[in-house]
């Protein structure tokens, strides 16, 4: 066996291994998702009906928090499936999912609880994800091609 050929069966090899892994991955993470929006509709209908519409700051926040999370949730099940269909990470999906897991952080955050530094810092990050997906935002419409006619093969105008 030459070495071009054993580099091409460890190089399928791998790729398989990782499609496995992968599938494993969107598998667990549909899973947890399941149980995570089970368990936020339980703590939901428990604080509605059971406590008798006693709504108050700290379960309404912890309601949304848990809202977010589940959406962080599907937001990397989307890039999981992403990374498994184009074998490619869309960097603005990731930025993204920052941004909504930072929303969540700010949403939940009891402030009494943190330095002035700690919060200048949120502010930071906020500030440097917002740009960073700004930033890719517009070098992809940049970067857009206009697509060919389907009917007759020329370019749209």
């Amino acid at each position: 066996m030459n070495n071009k050929s054993y580099s091409e069966h460890i190089s399928r090899f791998s790729c398989f291994v990782e499609k496995i892994i992968v599938s494993i991955l969107i598998l667990m993470m549909s899973v947890l998702l399941l149980y995570t929006t089970y368990q936020l509709a339980l703590h939901l209908i428990e604080s509605l009906f059971i406590q008798g519409n006693s709504f108050d700051i700290d379960s309404t926040m912890e309601l949304f928090g848990g809202l977010l999370l589940v959406l962080i949730g599907i937001e990397l099940l989307d890039t999981i499936k992403i990374y498994l269909k184009d074998n490619i990470i869309h960097v603005e999906v990731v930025i993204l999912v920052a941004i909504i897991a930072l929303a969540r952080k700010i949403i939940i955050l009891k402030v009494e609880d943190y330095s002035g530094a700690v919060i200048i810092g949120i502010g930071v990050l906020i500030l440097a994800l917002t740009g960073a997906y700004y930033l890719i935002r517009k070098a992809e419409l940049m970067t857009i091609v206009p697509d060919n006619n389907p009917e007759d093969g020329t370019p749209d105008k």
